[in-house]
């Protein structure tokens, strides 16, 4: 089979590019002809971030239109409205997360969820994102397939390393992208710390902005693009992750972390239950319950029993887990399957390039049009708007204007007057 994944920037680490790379490369282990979709030429920067990469074809989309695909695979929202720039039988989409979440401007939001407008063929690693996108697009074939835990790169110890000493917490993640919460992360370490937990910080990052957060009396330095394949002897020096993501889809981290023997503290973020169980393995928190966070800190500081529960069963979590040469086996047997039915949904390829001129006309548009009355009224947004059209029909309600009539002007002047104090 060939097989077209068109990819953002893989040059550069990420969880969601690792994913890639993974089953990239092991399907063209398994004698399929794979290529890297690209938006333009790629410079890679060596040593390279993945080992894998180095053995994959990196195409250009604008090379790639001439090419004829068994399956092309859109890899990233974006990259979902290139799919029809390339000849395809079978049109997909490797969907790892509902993205629009990523964004908090209503414009992308709208852009992101045409994605699931058309019956493509779905391959997701989360239980929760099969039932959603089933329920969003009921023609649509869905493949599950769980993610793998790399033995190459996070291969399982023996035992959870003996400690001495404070409870040593890691943080994981960029500071710069909003929903992965690194600097409310440092926050709750900082009011911990104010609280007289005892601890010592580490922090793992794709990037840290140039960041180099204080907690009491630490610097604390970031560990910054670390190849993969160094990354778990950075996990290995810690007892505990403290990752208060608040979007995944089904994350990599704590499973990495569990299997250097450590345990992890996280958000009740969508795909957690895929290896997460609060008590036996990890301690699971409310999004933005900062006190219980920091009650979980004091106990693991203060408890190494308790402690050594967690990272024990946290340990056994990572060696059941499936590899990635089980995960691409069964991604491989699911596309073999829909390759010999001959099922093809070629014909999406005149609606794929239809929705492809809303990227650069139709949401330009509304971008403009909200950035317009943002800059009318920048305080109110869609629902304060709904609630003052609601509000205005309330005034112009019978009965309110009834009782309007009823009262002189200067009463309800001073009403008014004394009303607006109030609420003040």
């Amino acid at each position: 089979m060939k097989i077209g994944f068109l990819v953002g920037d893989i040059a550069n680490i990420s969880g969601g590019s690792n994913v890639i790379l993974e089953y990239a490369s092991r399907l063209q282990d398994l004698g399929n002809e794979v290529v890297l979709i690209t938006p333009g030429p790629v410079k890679l920067t060596y040593p390279l971030w993945h080992p894998r990469l180095a053995d994959l074809t990196l195409r250009p989309l604008a090379e790639a239109e001439g090419e004829r695909f068994d399956f092309a695979l859109a890899t990233w929202w974006i990259t979902f409205f290139d799919l029809w720039r390339v000849d395809a039988r079978v049109y997909g989409y490797l969907n790892q997360s509902l993205e629009s979440r990523f964004h908090a401007e209503r414009y992308f939001k709208l852009l992101n969820r045409q994605t699931y407008s058309l019956p493509l063929l779905f391959i997701t690693e989360a239980k929760w994102l099969v039932e959603f996108i089933q329920t969003l697009q009921p023609r649509a074939q869905v493949l599950y397939v769980q993610n793998g835990l790399s033995r190459e790169h996070f291969p399982c110890v023996e035992a959870p390393p003996e400690r001495s000493g404070p409870l040593r917490v890691l943080v994981e993640g960029p500071w710069g992208v909003g929903f992965k919460g690194v600097p409310e992360t440092f926050e709750v370490l900082r009011e911990a710390n104010a609280q007289g937990v005892v601890f010592d910080t580490g922090w793992l990052s794709s990037g840290s902005a140039g960041m180099r957060p204080r907690v009491g009396e630490q610097v604390v330095e970031p560990l910054e693009r670390i190849p993969i394949n160094q990354v778990h002897q950075v996990y290995r020096q810690y007892d505990v992750l403290l990752k208060l993501s608040k979007v995944e889809g089904m994350f990599g981290p704590p499973l990495e972390m569990f299997s250097q023997g450590g345990t992890a503290i996280t958000y009740t973020v969508t795909g957690a239950d895929e290896y997460m169980v609060h008590g036996h393995n990890s301690l699971l928190v409310e999004p933005h319950n900062r006190r219980q966070i920091i009650q979980y800190l004091r106990l693991l500081s203060t408890q190494p029993a308790y402690l050594a529960h967690l990272r024990a069963n946290a340990l056994r979590t990572a060696r059941a887990f499936t590899d990635w040469a089980s995960s691409t086996h069964q991604m491989v047997s699911g596309l073999a399957q829909v390759h010999e039915s001959g099922w093809s949904n070629a014909e999406l390829r005149p609606a794929l390039a239809a929705l492809s001129s809303m990227r650069g006309a139709w949401l330009d548009d509304v971008w403009r049009h909200e950035r317009a009355l943002a800059s009318m009224q920048p305080t109110i947004g869609p629902g304060e708007y709904v609630l003052l059209e609601r509000y205005r029909q309330f005034k112009r309600s019978r009965i309110i204007q009834g009782l309007k009539s009823r009262f002189p002007v200067h009463l309800k002047r001073s009403l008014r007057s004394y009303l607006v104090r109030a609420f003040s």
